[in-house]
Formats: C-alpha cells, structure tokens, sequence
C-alpha cells in the first residue's frame, strides 16, 4: 500500500519517531496548512515539541470537540478535556487527527530547514511563520481583523 512505498516505518525510525508519531504529525499538517507549507509547519511542530513547548493547534482543539471543518476557537472551547487538547496537553495527542495524504506524510518525514515556532494564517492563501511571540501575536491581530472583515467565509 501507500504508507509502504512511502517506506514510512524504516523513515519514521531514523527519526526517531513510531509510524503512529509520523502519522499524527501527518494530520496536524494535512488539517493546519495548505500544501504549499506542509513541510514548514511539520517543522514548527518538531521545534515545539524540540523546545519542550506545548503545540496549541486549534485543529486539535476541533478535533477533540468533534467540529472539524470551523476555523475559530474560543476560550471555553481550548477548556475541553482531551488528550487531544494540545492547549492543555504538551507533546503530540494520542494519534492522527484526520487522515492525511501522502504529500502531508511527506513533509513529516522531511520537514523543511527552519527555526520557526510560531505560524497563522492571516488570510486564505497567506501563512506566516515565525520564531518571534511578539510577531505572532502582531500577525494575529491582522488574522483577527480579516476574520472579522469575513476573509475566511467559505462560498455557500
């Protein structure tokens, strides 16, 4: 099959990682980022979890309250109880979150070069990635303002 071609098993091992490890990553970036950035944001995910940080993706936070599919979280959402909660749980949650295609696997296994810890997306098509807190947090008032403005409405 396809994970076999991949060779994800003997991959996964030179990284130091199981195949369940690469495949959850795989499903962070497969539901995070638009496939131009795959690799850029497995890297951010190797460097949090390299620097001991906690991941903080929305899309497990979705993930864990069964609502794939909505971009914006609120405060009472990032309190749900889940091993899937990467607010309040660190490492990676207990396995993939969706099922990711071979281009997302790709990037987990070879993520790109990069010292980044931080990425949003302000506005379709734009994703930003970053090693400051302080520019994320300046990139995410921009989200904030085109998320309000209706950038991210999905033609009905």
């Amino acid at each position: 099959g396809k994970l076999h071609d991949l060779k994800v098993e003997e991959r996964a091992r030179t990284l130091g990682l199981s195949t369940l490890q690469v495949l959850t990553v795989a499903s962070l970036v497969q539901a995070e980022a638009d496939e131009r950035d795959f690799s850029k944001v497995a890297r951010v995910v190797y460097n949090r979890l390299a620097d001991g940080m906690r991941l903080q993706l929305d899309t497990t936070v979705l993930y864990a309250l069964n609502e794939q599919g909505r971009i914006k979280v609120t405060n009472k959402d990032l309190e749900v109880s889940s091993k899937y909660n990467t607010y309040t749980h660190a490492g990676l949650p207990p396995g993939p979150i969706g099922n990711p295609g071979s281009k997302a696997i790709e990037a987990a296994l070879t993520p790109a070069e990069g010292p980044w810890l931080f990425f949003i997306t302000v506005k379709p098509g734009d994703t930003r990635f970053t090693e400051s807190e302080s520019q994320f947090y300046k990139w995410k008032s921009e989200y904030q303002k085109n998320y309000a403005a209706g950038a991210f409405k999905v033609a009905s």
